[in-house]
């Protein structure tokens, strides 16, 4: 048992390996272009209709335009695949039920530019939900994949690249467990660095795992595979022919009804009286589930 009294079974670590890929980002051709302008938070909740505390805005909350430079782009990731299209978002002033549909009025946090998602956050911004200033924290733009229904022994997989654009303290990919919240984040730092972090401190095992450092303008490819009990963790440089490394592999609580999900995007957290600290911007590509 751990110290919250659920159960978890012995997890494998293995000594991390940092894989970085070989950027082309830079000043002279950067990976993105924006067009057009992004109000302040305050205009934001002053002109749009926000009204703090209320869980479901209607929206919309619009933004500048991201234009992703596709050719340099895939010179580092190599040929970008479809994006999903059973997906939900959630962002900072809407919950879970943003559908496909209605992706177009929520620029301002999260944008399609061909197969390159695109997920913003700004500075001083806060979930409001709650309430603003003290009431409200500083919240997320994630997508979602539905719940899928796995057993012991039938496992799910997310893979998918993501590319550090601007940097932020706060989780990029979350594994859901229905009934039990996640057994673990990936993690990126306000420099850019990625990291494995598990809910709970588990004695004798790491709790974080370092696994690529300085990663703005860079690329890195994560595999998750989840059976609703046991999960397993891969990261490899986007280019790289050769096989998955494994980061770690544990189990957590099991699933409630063996239904789990995926989440991925920049979350920065839930604590009461807390912003976004900086502008961020990063884009996934390539997220298959299979």
């Amino acid at each position: 048992m751990n110290r919250t009294g659920n159960t978890v079974k012995a997890i494998l670590t293995i000594p991390f390996i940092a894989l970085l890929s070989t950027s082309v980002f830079s000043a002279d051709e950067p990976l993105y272009s924006c067009e057009g302008n992004d109000p302040s938070f305050a205009d934001v909740l002053k002109n749009s209709g926000v009204k703090p505390g209320e869980a479901f805005s209607k929206g919309p909350v619009l933004g500048s335009r991201i234009h992703v430079n596709h050719e340099l782009l895939e010179k580092q990731v190599g040929k970008i695949g479809l994006i999903p299209e059973d997906i939900g978002i959630h962002t900072e002033v809407c919950g879970d039920n943003i559908k496909r549909k209605d992706f177009s009025n929520w620029t301002r946090w999260y944008q399609e530019d061909g197969n390159v998602q695109v997920f913003r956050l700004f500075k001083d911004e806060q979930n409001v939900r709650g309430g603003t200033g003290k009431d409200g924290s500083p919240g997320r733009i994630e997508a979602f994949s539905k719940s899928f229904t796995v057993t012991p022994g039938t496992w799910r997989e997310w893979e998918g690249t993501y590319t550090v654009i601007k940097p932020l303290d706060a989780c990029i990919f979350q594994l859901m467990h229905e009934g039990s919240l996640w057994p673990f984040h990936i993690e990126m730092s306000a420099k850019g660095d990625i990291s494995f972090l598990r809910r709970r401190p588990i004695p004798g095992m790491e709790r974080e795992i370092p696994m690529a450092e300085h990663m703005v303008g860079k690329s890195l490819g994560i595999k998750v595979r989840a059976n609703g009990e046991d999960y397993e963790v891969y990261q490899k440089a986007p280019l790289d022919d050769g096989p998955w490394k494994l980061v770690t592999k544990g189990s957590f609580t099991k699933a409630k009804d063996n239904k789990i999900s995926f989440r991925w995007g920049m979350y920065a957290g839930s604590k009461k009286g807390e912003v976004i600290k900086n502008d961020a911007l990063l884009f996934v590509t390539g997220v298959t589930i299979r």
